[in-house]
């Protein structure tokens, strides 16, 4: 990104927030938030510049290729994550029908028009960064509805979270409920870490203290890839919640220690409150 770029959209974004009017009751982008986005928009053109020089992807559906940059989905955080006493971010393996497009913007559609709550990413996504904003105050019985939630963000610009994905080679085959685990490697491959390791760069970027990840560690991607994503001289000891429902670890990232916690996928079915929301609102806040 060149200066001149990055002076446009800082210019549309403190535009953006001279446009929003107090009676709407939306924050505004703070300092912070501003010069993050400006970060981290840098950032990923970078990643997206080093997998533009790969071959071709063959697309499954139609069997002809495309460039790879033309399957690069951005990711990053959500308005309101930086001021979170708790920061947030959920890592879960590849994006869906999303090629050329942020995640965020496409989320946003999403929260304002669609029945959020018949989204299982969403709903289990949700329901535990509730959770957690209350500081693990609430029963699972008390968690508002999901639509209201994801409602309400929307309305305020508050949402409060971050999401990357492992493979920002967005799934756009037809059979895309399906994950596609040669794209995630090849894009691990393409993304050369060893030489500029763009995954752990932006994880520093957004300095989380709660990573949840969408079990990343059985999901088919190489070894060599995790541990260049997520280094294991980084980690504490390592512990179990319940019969294989989580895994959770310390993990050290600039120079400060965040709560790293393997769930299952946050699409699977299973139960949202034994295997979601129990385990992360336990890890965090146990009972004395």
């Amino acid at each position: 990104m060149t200066k001149e770029e990055r002076d446009e959209i800082e210019a549309r974004l403190r535009l953006q927030n001279a446009n929003v009017l107090a009676f709407e009751n939306k924050r505004q982008l703070s300092e912070t938030e501003i010069q993050k986005t400006l970060d981290l928009l840098a950032l990923e053109e970078d990643w997206k510049k080093q997998i533009s020089s790969k071959a071709p992807l063959v697309f499954q559906d139609d069997g002809k290729e495309y460039p790879p940059e033309s399957f690069f989905a951005y990711d990053g955080f959500f308005p309101g994550y930086f001021e979170q006493k708790r920061k947030v971010l959920f890592i879960g393996r590849e994006t869906r029908w999303i090629s050329g497009l942020d995640f965020r913007n496409t989320s946003y559609g999403f929260f304002e028009n669609e029945n959020v709550n018949g989204s299982t990413f969403w709903r289990n996504l949700l329901y535990m960064l509730y959770g957690i904003q209350k500081e693990g105050g609430v029963a699972f019985e008390e968690v508002p509805y999901i639509n209201d939630i994801a409602k309400n963000m929307v309305k305020t610009n508050d949402f409060g979270f971050a999401v990357m994905q492992l493979s920002k080679y967005s799934n756009d085959s037809d059979a895309g409920a399906i994950r596609n685990v040669e794209m995630m490697n090849r894009f691990l491959e393409d993304s050369e870490l060893g030489k500029r390791n763009f995954f752990l760069e932006e994880l520093k970027l957004l300095e989380p203290d709660v990573i949840i990840t969408a079990n990343l560690w059985d999901c088919g991607v190489k070894e060599e890839y995790l541990e260049q994503c997520f280094p294991s001289e980084n980690f504490g000891s390592w512990s179990k919640y319940g019969q294989n429902v989580a895994d959770y670890a310390d993990f050290t990232l600039n120079g400060k220690t965040a709560k790293l916690i393997n769930t299952y996928h946050f699409s699977s079915r299973k139960a949202s409150d034994e295997c979601f929301y129990e385990p992360v609102i336990n890890i965090l806040f146990p009972k004395e």
